[in-house]
């Protein structure tokens, strides 16, 4: 369909309407690349040469080159989260041409759909959020000096010095930081309405099928539109692991004492990006036992008429039944029966696990050395 790019809701945001202007989308893959590092060392570098200036080399390496988190945040989560939005757009896109070409939308629902697709395009346009967005952002700057977990030696350390804020500290919280929240509030923004939307087409009549060879209804092509938060999970995951890791080369701590924060990441995780899917469970539960009821009724006249034909069959040995339809229609009873009410499989529940696990696995190599940990699995594996 011509108006499906018009649907990518993951566009809206102040920032990304800057990153329009200069028509980001539509560049070459290497000028895209360009411009992410145009803005990464934006975000990054004034910091890091301010910060070497006032604190020479030795103090340098000790509270800039050590922080992990200041350089997962812009060399790394930045990046994702940028690139993420084409992904998430492309697959969005795919998804609501789906609704259409499969005929999932027909005259009983396609107004109750273009009602959702309208409100979805109102809410991600809204000035109003970007407003709220900006003033949530700047509001964290303005109580920055009293916030306990940014005074930490442990967050930013290079940014206060002499209990004030360096040049590089100011850079950091007026530029830096504000341009990485706008992107992780307007991430989490479009995860909410991501949500809503599922909620509210849930409750349309889909015109489903319990014989959908996905086993889902022929909703399955959803899950891989969720997947494409995928990057988003692994992007916020990191932030969660990179804090940690400060901690524990500034603060000395063990691993152990966020154990609670890691188990809170996987559950945060859980909820945000496999719950979602969860919301169709009530709609494929109805059409799963409609199939399943339209069957079971609709065999019975036929199940009496092969029964009756079959002992004529055994009585004179003539007129032996086809049974050819007999099979058919039991293939079609097992496939209903066997249809999945739930659009979470194993694909997706790996997948965002290993997204919260893997940024956790080098703060993990800090504690327990990795030699060790390949002898551990070798000896249990071959023992």
């Amino acid at each position: 369909m011509s108006n499906v790019k018009d649907y990518a809701f993951a566009s809206g945001g102040i920032l990304w309407k800057v990153f329009d202007r200069t028509k980001f989308e539509t560049k070459s893959l290497r000028q895209q690349i360009y411009f992410v590092i145009g803005l990464m060392l934006f975000c990054w570098a004034p910091i890091a040469i301010m910060s070497l200036s006032k604190l020479g080399w030795d103090q340098f390496y000790l509270l800039f080159i050590r922080d992990i988190a200041t350089h997962v945040r812009f060399l790394f989560v930045l990046p994702v989260l940028l690139f993420a939005r084409r992904l998430f757009n492309r697959n969005f896109n795919s998804a609501i041409s789906f609704f259409h070409e499969t005929k999932i939308l027909d005259h009983d629902n396609l107004d109750g759909f273009e009602k959702v697709m309208n409100w979805l395009k109102k809410w991600s346009n809204s000035k109003a959020v970007d407003i709220i967005l900006i003033i949530l952002v700047y509001s964290v700057f303005y109580f920055q000096e009293n916030n306990q977990i940014n005074r930490s030696s442990a967050y930013a350390p290079w940014h206060i010095v002499d209990d004030k804020i360096t040049a590089a500290g100011w850079w950091y919280m007026v530029f830096s930081l504000p341009i990485l929240q706008m992107l992780l509030y307007r991430w989490l923004y479009t995860i909410l309405l991501w949500i809503i939307f599922l909620r509210k087409i849930s409750r349309l009549n889909l015109h489903l099928s319990a014989l959908h060879p996905d086993g889902v209804g022929g909703l399955g092509f959803l899950q891989y539109t969720q997947l494409s938060f995928f990057p988003v999970a692994l992007a916020f995951s990191a932030l969660s692991a990179c804090v940690i890791n400060n901690a524990i080369i500034f603060s000395e701590v063990s691993l152990m004492d966020y154990k609670v924060t890691i188990a809170s990441a996987l559950l945060l995780v859980l909820l945000l990006f496999i719950l979602p899917l969860l919301q169709f469970l009530p709609l494929l539960v109805k059409v799963k036992r409609k199939y399943f009821m339209q069957y079971s009724l609709e065999a019975w006249p036929i199940a009496r008429k092969y029964e009756a034909q079959l002992k004529e069959f055994n009585l004179q040995r003539e007129n032996e039944p086809n049974t050819s339809w007999h099979v058919d229609l039991i293939g079609s009873f097992e496939k209903a029966k066997e249809m999945k009410v739930v659009l979470v499989n194993k694909t997706i529940l790996i997948a965002f696990t290993a997204a919260v696990i893997f940024p956790f696995l080098p703060v993990l190599a800090q504690q327990v050395p990795l030699k060790e940990v390949i002898i551990n699995l070798l000896g249990k594996i071959l023992g």
